[in-house]
Protein backbone atom coordinates (compact mmCIF):
# COMPACT_ATOMS: atom_id res chain seq x y z
CA UNK A 1 0.00 0.00 0.00
CA UNK A 2 2.86 1.85 0.91
CA UNK A 3 4.48 1.46 -2.56
CA UNK A 4 1.06 2.71 -3.94
CA UNK A 5 0.75 5.71 -2.27
CA UNK A 6 4.27 6.67 -3.03
CA UNK A 7 3.46 6.43 -6.93
CA UNK A 8 1.27 9.05 -6.53
CA UNK A 9 1.84 12.51 -7.52
CA UNK A 10 2.50 14.69 -4.51
CA UNK A 11 0.19 16.89 -5.69
CA UNK A 12 -2.62 14.45 -5.88
CA UNK A 13 -1.44 13.05 -2.10
CA UNK A 14 -1.97 16.93 -1.05
CA UNK A 15 -5.57 16.89 -2.68
CA UNK A 16 -6.91 13.69 -1.30
CA UNK A 17 -5.58 14.46 2.24
CA UNK A 18 -6.61 17.61 2.66
CA UNK A 19 -9.99 16.12 1.23
CA UNK A 20 -10.31 13.29 3.81
CA UNK A 21 -9.38 15.06 6.39
CA UNK A 22 -11.57 17.79 6.07
CA UNK A 23 -14.56 15.32 5.10
CA UNK A 24 -13.84 13.83 8.65
CA UNK A 25 -14.22 16.98 10.86
CA UNK A 26 -17.18 18.16 8.58
CA UNK A 27 -18.93 15.05 9.46
CA UNK A 28 -17.96 14.94 13.00
CA UNK A 29 -19.24 18.37 13.75
CA UNK A 30 -22.31 17.64 11.42
CA UNK A 31 -23.15 14.50 13.57
CA UNK A 32 -22.05 15.74 17.38
CA UNK A 33 -24.34 19.07 16.37
CA UNK A 34 -27.12 17.23 15.43
CA UNK A 35 -26.91 15.13 19.09
CA UNK A 36 -26.63 18.06 21.03
CA UNK A 37 -28.96 20.42 19.15
CA UNK A 38 -31.38 16.84 18.66
CA UNK A 39 -34.77 18.74 20.46
CA UNK A 40 -33.87 21.88 18.39
CA UNK A 41 -33.89 20.85 14.83
CA UNK A 42 -35.00 22.89 12.25
CA UNK A 43 -36.38 19.77 9.93
CA UNK A 44 -36.42 16.71 11.70
CA UNK A 45 -37.02 14.90 8.87
CA UNK A 46 -34.42 15.65 6.71
CA UNK A 47 -32.52 13.02 7.64
CA UNK A 48 -33.60 9.84 7.51
CA UNK A 49 -32.29 8.75 3.77
CA UNK A 50 -30.86 5.85 5.58
CA UNK A 51 -29.81 4.00 8.29
CA UNK A 52 -26.63 6.22 9.33
CA UNK A 53 -26.49 9.97 10.84
CA UNK A 54 -23.37 10.43 9.40
CA UNK A 55 -24.43 9.63 5.60
CA UNK A 56 -28.08 11.46 6.58
CA UNK A 57 -26.17 14.87 7.32
CA UNK A 58 -25.25 15.26 3.30
CA UNK A 59 -29.08 15.17 2.49
CA UNK A 60 -31.06 18.28 3.03
CA UNK A 61 -33.32 20.06 1.07
CA UNK A 62 -33.44 19.81 -1.95
CA UNK A 63 -31.73 16.22 -1.89
CA UNK A 64 -35.46 14.75 -1.50
CA UNK A 65 -36.05 16.13 -5.11
CA UNK A 66 -33.08 15.03 -6.38
CA UNK A 67 -33.91 11.15 -5.14
CA UNK A 68 -37.59 11.31 -6.15
CA UNK A 69 -36.04 11.89 -9.85
CA UNK A 70 -33.62 9.05 -9.30
CA UNK A 71 -36.24 6.64 -8.17
CA UNK A 72 -38.80 7.70 -10.60
CA UNK A 73 -37.69 9.83 -12.69
CA UNK A 74 -39.68 13.27 -14.13
CA UNK A 75 -43.42 13.64 -13.79
CA UNK A 76 -45.62 16.58 -15.01
CA UNK A 77 -47.98 15.82 -12.17
CA UNK A 78 -47.59 18.99 -9.61
CA UNK A 79 -46.62 17.55 -5.53
CA UNK A 80 -46.39 19.06 -2.27
CA UNK A 81 -43.27 19.72 -0.44
CA UNK A 82 -42.80 20.99 3.06
CA UNK A 83 -46.21 22.30 3.09
CA UNK A 84 -46.21 23.93 -0.64
CA UNK A 85 -48.56 22.73 -2.85
CA UNK A 86 -47.90 22.94 -7.02
CA UNK A 87 -44.18 22.00 -6.88
CA UNK A 88 -42.89 19.67 -9.62
CA UNK A 89 -39.75 17.67 -10.10
CA UNK A 90 -38.85 19.12 -13.80
CA UNK A 91 -37.81 22.44 -11.83
CA UNK A 92 -34.78 20.62 -11.83
CA UNK A 93 -31.92 19.75 -14.08
CA UNK A 94 -31.13 15.97 -15.37
CA UNK A 95 -27.42 14.93 -15.02
CA UNK A 96 -27.22 14.86 -11.53
CA UNK A 97 -30.32 12.38 -10.69
CA UNK A 98 -29.87 10.66 -13.41
CA UNK A 99 -26.07 10.15 -12.93
CA UNK A 100 -27.47 8.89 -9.48
CA UNK A 101 -29.99 6.71 -11.27
CA UNK A 102 -27.00 4.90 -12.97
CA UNK A 103 -24.92 4.45 -9.80
CA UNK A 104 -27.67 3.43 -7.51
CA UNK A 105 -28.42 0.96 -9.78
CA UNK A 106 -25.15 -0.26 -9.96
CA UNK A 107 -24.86 -0.16 -5.87
CA UNK A 108 -27.98 -0.55 -4.64
CA UNK A 109 -28.91 3.03 -2.94
CA UNK A 110 -29.30 6.15 -4.81
CA UNK A 111 -28.32 7.97 -2.13
CA UNK A 112 -25.30 6.76 -1.18
CA UNK A 113 -24.64 6.95 -4.92
CA UNK A 114 -25.57 10.54 -4.58
CA UNK A 115 -23.12 11.08 -2.24
CA UNK A 116 -20.13 9.33 -3.72
CA UNK A 117 -20.76 10.96 -7.27
CA UNK A 118 -20.63 14.74 -5.24
CA UNK A 119 -17.49 13.94 -3.39
CA UNK A 120 -16.17 12.13 -6.95
CA UNK A 121 -16.66 15.24 -8.44
CA UNK A 122 -15.11 17.29 -5.60
CA UNK A 123 -11.69 15.73 -6.36
CA UNK A 124 -12.09 16.30 -9.77
CA UNK A 125 -12.82 19.82 -9.56
CA UNK A 126 -9.56 20.22 -6.85
CA UNK A 127 -7.53 18.50 -9.41
CA UNK A 128 -9.04 20.58 -12.67
CA UNK A 129 -8.87 23.95 -10.82
CA UNK A 130 -4.90 22.85 -9.53
CA UNK A 131 -3.83 21.94 -13.69
CA UNK A 132 -6.19 25.20 -14.66
CA UNK A 133 -4.29 27.64 -12.46
CA UNK A 134 -0.61 26.01 -12.94
CA UNK A 135 -1.01 27.24 -16.46
CA UNK A 136 -0.59 30.48 -15.66
CA UNK A 137 0.83 31.02 -11.76
CA UNK A 138 3.04 28.69 -9.60
CA UNK A 139 2.40 25.09 -7.89
CA UNK A 140 2.14 27.03 -4.71
CA UNK A 141 -0.41 29.24 -6.11
CA UNK A 142 -2.10 26.50 -7.55
CA UNK A 143 -2.35 24.33 -4.19
CA UNK A 144 -3.35 27.41 -2.11
CA UNK A 145 -6.84 27.57 -4.94
CA UNK A 146 -7.63 24.28 -4.12
CA UNK A 147 -7.61 24.81 -0.65
CA UNK A 148 -9.65 27.35 -0.80
CA UNK A 149 -11.99 25.44 -2.73
CA UNK A 150 -12.40 23.15 0.04
CA UNK A 151 -12.41 25.59 3.29
CA UNK A 152 -14.95 27.93 1.56
CA UNK A 153 -17.29 29.17 4.05
CA UNK A 154 -19.98 26.94 2.07
CA UNK A 155 -17.59 23.82 0.69
CA UNK A 156 -19.79 21.53 2.80
CA UNK A 157 -22.54 21.63 -0.09
CA UNK A 158 -20.04 20.32 -2.57
CA UNK A 159 -19.89 16.74 -0.55
CA UNK A 160 -24.11 16.91 0.05
CA UNK A 161 -26.44 15.38 -2.03
CA UNK A 162 -26.83 18.51 -4.25
CA UNK A 163 -25.50 19.16 -7.75
CA UNK A 164 -22.51 21.50 -6.66
CA UNK A 165 -19.71 19.54 -7.26
CA UNK A 166 -21.05 18.72 -10.38
CA UNK A 167 -21.00 22.11 -11.85
CA UNK A 168 -17.97 23.32 -10.43
CA UNK A 169 -15.62 20.37 -11.99
CA UNK A 170 -17.67 20.58 -15.21
CA UNK A 171 -17.23 24.60 -15.31
CA UNK A 172 -13.36 24.53 -14.32
CA UNK A 173 -13.17 21.96 -16.96
CA UNK A 174 -14.81 23.65 -19.55
CA UNK A 175 -11.91 27.02 -18.82
CA UNK A 176 -8.84 24.69 -18.21
CA UNK A 177 -9.59 23.37 -21.29
CA UNK A 178 -10.59 26.66 -23.24
CA UNK A 179 -6.58 27.66 -22.01
CA UNK A 180 -5.26 24.44 -23.68
CA UNK A 181 -7.63 25.82 -26.91
CA UNK A 182 -9.56 22.11 -27.16
CA UNK A 183 -12.24 23.51 -28.49
CA UNK A 184 -14.15 20.57 -28.61
CA UNK A 185 -13.48 19.32 -25.22
CA UNK A 186 -14.75 23.03 -24.00
CA UNK A 187 -18.42 22.36 -26.08
CA UNK A 188 -18.57 18.79 -24.86
CA UNK A 189 -18.45 19.71 -20.87
CA UNK A 190 -20.16 22.82 -21.58
CA UNK A 191 -23.31 20.37 -23.09
CA UNK A 192 -23.31 18.54 -19.88
CA UNK A 193 -22.70 21.16 -17.56
CA UNK A 194 -25.77 22.98 -19.28
CA UNK A 195 -27.58 19.94 -18.23
CA UNK A 196 -26.95 19.98 -14.52
CA UNK A 197 -28.27 23.21 -13.50
CA UNK A 198 -29.91 26.33 -16.20
CA UNK A 199 -27.11 28.84 -15.05
CA UNK A 200 -24.72 26.62 -17.21
CA UNK A 201 -25.82 27.59 -20.38
CA UNK A 202 -24.61 31.13 -19.73
CA UNK A 203 -20.66 30.08 -19.68
CA UNK A 204 -20.75 30.60 -23.34
CA UNK A 205 -20.31 34.01 -22.84
CA UNK A 206 -17.22 34.13 -20.55
CA UNK A 207 -15.82 30.96 -22.69
CA UNK A 208 -16.48 33.67 -25.71
CA UNK A 209 -14.45 35.71 -24.53
CA UNK A 210 -11.45 33.39 -23.53
CA UNK A 211 -11.55 32.31 -27.29
CA UNK A 212 -11.41 35.89 -28.95
CA UNK A 213 -8.47 36.80 -26.13
CA UNK A 214 -6.85 33.34 -27.37
CA UNK A 215 -6.98 35.08 -31.03
CA UNK A 216 -5.84 38.62 -29.48
CA UNK A 217 -9.25 39.48 -30.19
CA UNK A 218 -8.36 39.58 -34.25
CA UNK A 219 -11.93 39.00 -36.06
CA UNK A 220 -10.14 37.29 -39.10
CA UNK A 221 -8.86 34.38 -37.28
CA UNK A 222 -11.95 32.89 -35.53
CA UNK A 223 -12.45 29.48 -37.30
CA UNK A 224 -15.01 27.04 -37.68
CA UNK A 225 -13.55 26.03 -33.81
CA UNK A 226 -15.64 28.60 -32.55
CA UNK A 227 -18.83 26.34 -32.80
CA UNK A 228 -18.04 23.91 -30.71
CA UNK A 229 -19.26 26.49 -28.01
CA UNK A 230 -22.86 25.82 -29.47
CA UNK A 231 -22.87 22.71 -27.51
CA UNK A 232 -23.45 24.63 -24.63
CA UNK A 233 -26.84 26.44 -25.61
CA UNK A 234 -27.84 22.37 -27.13
CA UNK A 235 -27.28 20.85 -23.33
CA UNK A 236 -30.34 23.53 -22.39
CA UNK A 237 -32.34 22.71 -25.21
CA UNK A 238 -32.14 19.36 -24.65
CA UNK A 239 -33.99 19.85 -21.41
CA UNK A 240 -36.26 22.41 -23.26
CA UNK A 241 -37.24 19.97 -25.74
CA UNK A 242 -37.89 17.19 -23.34
CA UNK A 243 -39.72 19.69 -21.09
CA UNK A 244 -41.96 20.47 -23.74
CA UNK A 245 -42.85 16.55 -24.73
CA UNK A 246 -43.32 15.74 -20.53
CA UNK A 247 -45.52 19.25 -20.21
CA UNK A 248 -46.66 20.89 -23.10
CA UNK A 249 -44.83 24.07 -21.74
CA UNK A 250 -40.95 24.19 -23.50
CA UNK A 251 -40.03 26.71 -20.34
CA UNK A 252 -41.86 24.78 -17.48
CA UNK A 253 -38.61 24.10 -15.73
CA UNK A 254 -38.86 27.80 -15.74
CA UNK A 255 -42.42 28.71 -14.80
CA UNK A 256 -42.19 26.17 -12.19
CA UNK A 257 -40.36 28.61 -10.07
CA UNK A 258 -43.16 30.32 -8.82
CA UNK A 259 -44.02 27.62 -6.66
CA UNK A 260 -40.67 28.17 -4.51
CA UNK A 261 -41.95 31.84 -3.96
CA UNK A 262 -39.13 32.79 -6.98
CA UNK A 263 -40.26 35.37 -9.45
CA UNK A 264 -38.60 38.00 -11.28
CA UNK A 265 -37.77 41.14 -9.33
CA UNK A 266 -34.98 43.82 -9.52
CA UNK A 267 -31.63 42.40 -7.48
CA UNK A 268 -30.31 45.65 -6.78
CA UNK A 269 -33.87 46.45 -4.60
CA UNK A 270 -33.76 43.09 -3.17
CA UNK A 271 -30.23 43.41 -2.29
CA UNK A 272 -30.36 47.34 -0.77
CA UNK A 273 -33.70 45.88 1.26
CA UNK A 274 -32.47 43.21 2.71
CA UNK A 275 -29.62 44.70 3.38
CA UNK A 276 -31.52 46.87 6.31
CA UNK A 277 -33.74 43.63 7.18
CA UNK A 278 -34.47 42.62 10.84
CA UNK A 279 -34.35 39.31 9.19
CA UNK A 280 -31.13 37.04 10.19
CA UNK A 281 -31.40 34.77 7.20
CA UNK A 282 -31.96 37.40 4.59
CA UNK A 283 -29.49 39.64 6.11
CA UNK A 284 -26.59 36.89 6.07
CA UNK A 285 -27.58 35.98 2.54
CA UNK A 286 -27.48 39.81 1.44
CA UNK A 287 -24.06 40.24 2.84
CA UNK A 288 -23.04 37.26 1.77
CA UNK A 289 -23.80 38.46 -1.88
CA UNK A 290 -22.82 41.86 -1.42
CA UNK A 291 -19.54 41.02 -0.27
CA UNK A 292 -18.67 38.65 -3.14
CA UNK A 293 -19.45 41.08 -5.20
CA UNK A 294 -17.26 43.84 -3.91
CA UNK A 295 -14.39 41.05 -3.39
CA UNK A 296 -14.92 40.51 -7.05
CA UNK A 297 -15.07 43.94 -8.47
CA UNK A 298 -12.12 45.19 -6.08
CA UNK A 299 -9.60 42.38 -7.27
CA UNK A 300 -10.60 42.86 -10.92
CA UNK A 301 -7.34 43.19 -12.37
CA UNK A 302 -6.24 40.37 -10.71
CA UNK A 303 -8.89 37.79 -12.23
CA UNK A 304 -9.67 39.48 -15.39
CA UNK A 305 -12.93 40.17 -17.27
CA UNK A 306 -13.92 36.49 -18.38
CA UNK A 307 -13.49 35.47 -14.71
CA UNK A 308 -15.45 38.35 -13.37
CA UNK A 309 -18.19 38.70 -15.73
CA UNK A 310 -18.97 34.38 -14.73
CA UNK A 311 -18.78 36.04 -10.86
CA UNK A 312 -21.10 38.70 -11.56
CA UNK A 313 -24.37 36.78 -13.69
CA UNK A 314 -23.63 33.33 -11.05
CA UNK A 315 -24.77 36.16 -8.67
CA UNK A 316 -27.51 38.34 -10.27
CA UNK A 317 -29.21 36.04 -12.25
CA UNK A 318 -30.41 33.79 -8.92
CA UNK A 319 -30.53 37.16 -7.40
CA UNK A 320 -32.98 38.27 -9.84
CA UNK A 321 -35.60 35.98 -8.55
CA UNK A 322 -34.99 36.16 -4.31
CA UNK A 323 -32.31 35.75 -1.92
CA UNK A 324 -32.90 32.61 -0.91
CA UNK A 325 -29.97 29.64 -1.29
CA UNK A 326 -27.65 32.75 -2.18
CA UNK A 327 -24.81 31.75 0.01
CA UNK A 328 -24.65 28.37 -1.93
CA UNK A 329 -25.13 29.68 -5.42
CA UNK A 330 -22.04 31.81 -4.63
CA UNK A 331 -19.91 28.29 -4.24
CA UNK A 332 -19.66 27.58 -8.35
CA UNK A 333 -17.87 30.89 -9.02
CA UNK A 334 -14.56 29.18 -8.51
CA UNK A 335 -12.28 32.57 -9.49
CA UNK A 336 -12.97 32.97 -5.65
CA UNK A 337 -10.95 30.31 -4.70
CA UNK A 338 -8.26 31.54 -7.28
CA UNK A 339 -8.21 35.00 -6.33
CA UNK A 340 -7.78 34.04 -2.39
CA UNK A 341 -4.77 32.03 -3.53
CA UNK A 342 -3.18 35.20 -5.24
CA UNK A 343 -3.85 37.43 -2.66
CA UNK A 344 -2.94 35.21 0.23
CA UNK A 345 0.86 34.58 -1.22
CA UNK A 346 2.35 36.09 2.08
CA UNK A 347 2.86 32.93 4.35
CA UNK A 348 1.53 34.61 7.79
CA UNK A 349 -2.00 35.70 5.63
CA UNK A 350 -2.59 32.70 3.86
CA UNK A 351 -2.62 31.01 7.74
CA UNK A 352 -4.94 33.58 9.26
CA UNK A 353 -7.49 33.15 5.73
CA UNK A 354 -7.01 29.56 5.98
CA UNK A 355 -7.95 29.54 10.22
CA UNK A 356 -10.77 31.93 9.34
CA UNK A 357 -12.42 29.93 6.78
CA UNK A 358 -11.93 26.45 8.70
CA UNK A 359 -13.65 28.04 11.76
CA UNK A 360 -17.23 30.10 9.44
CA UNK A 361 -17.16 26.69 7.79
CA UNK A 362 -17.28 24.38 10.78
CA UNK A 363 -19.55 26.69 12.23
CA UNK A 364 -22.07 27.00 9.16
CA UNK A 365 -22.12 23.19 8.64
CA UNK A 366 -24.20 22.98 12.26
CA UNK A 367 -26.76 24.88 10.42
CA UNK A 368 -26.28 22.94 7.45
CA UNK A 369 -26.72 19.62 9.05
CA UNK A 370 -29.85 20.32 11.16
CA UNK A 371 -31.71 21.40 8.80
CA UNK A 372 -31.86 25.52 9.34
CA UNK A 373 -32.78 27.82 6.62
CA UNK A 374 -29.68 29.79 6.99
CA UNK A 375 -28.31 27.69 4.29
CA UNK A 376 -30.48 25.97 1.64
Amino acid sequence: MRKIWDKVPKEIQWILLLFIISRVILTCIGVGSQILLDPYHGQEDVWNYSSHRALDIWGVWDTGWYLQIAKHGYSAELGKSWGIVGQANYAFFPLYPMLMRGVGWLIGDPFIAGIILSNLFLLLACWFLYKLVHVDQDEETASRAVKYLILFPTAFIFSGVFTESLFVFLLIACFYFAKRQRWWLVGLFGFFLALTRSLGVLAILPLLIVYLQSITWQIKKIYLNVLWLLLIPAGLGFFIYYNYRLTGDALAFAHIQTAWGRTLVNPFTLLMHNLLSGDIVALFSANFSLLTILFLTVFYRKIGFAYWLLGMYSIFVPLSTGLQSMPRYVLIIFPLFILLAKLTQRPRVDQLVTIALTLIQGFLMVFWSNGFTLII
